[in-house]
């Protein structure tokens, strides 16, 4: 298993959950999500808190580098939280990556129940290899 570090993270003593997740796009596989302090079907997240985010992924397709777009759509409108390339990030079909990052729910959906999603996508085509959508309640 190799793992990439997208955000340098605190080490906390929390521990990661794992987080009911749908497949939203690419031929490549998500195999689990998991959130710090959060499990279950619905993660249940306080605004202003950091949450490092562990998703185990299986691309299809090899790749000299990955790009990480996560967004939360919110009384119709997409709102971006995290929209970067994935450094040293090269990776081959058929083996298992852990991706690493952190997000923090701002102040807009507190209250809200809102979709979350985690598309990676190849850096030099823009193709999405894989994606995951989680559900979030903002308290």
């Amino acid at each position: 298993m190799k793992g990439f570090a997208i955000f340098a993270l605190c080490i906390v003593a929390a521990s990661a959950g794992v987080v009911t997740h749908e497949g939203c796009g690419g031929a490549g596989q998500v195999s689990q999500v998991r959130i710090s302090d959060c499990e279950g079907a619905v993660a249940e997240m306080r605004q202003g808190v950091e949450y490092s985010v562990e998703a185990d992924v299986i691309p299809a397709a090899a790749s000299a580098g990955l790009y990480l777009k996560v967004t939360v759509v919110f009384m119709g409108n997409t709102i971006p939280i995290i929209d970067a390339v994935v450094p040293n990030s090269a990776v081959q079909p058929g083996t298992l990556y852990t991706l690493r990052w952190a997000i923090t729910p701002g102040a807009i959906p507190v209250g809200n129940t809102v979709p979350v999603t985690s598309e990676i996508s190849d850096a030099a085509s823009a193709a999405v290899l894989m994606c995951a959508r989680i559900t979030a309640r903002i308290i």
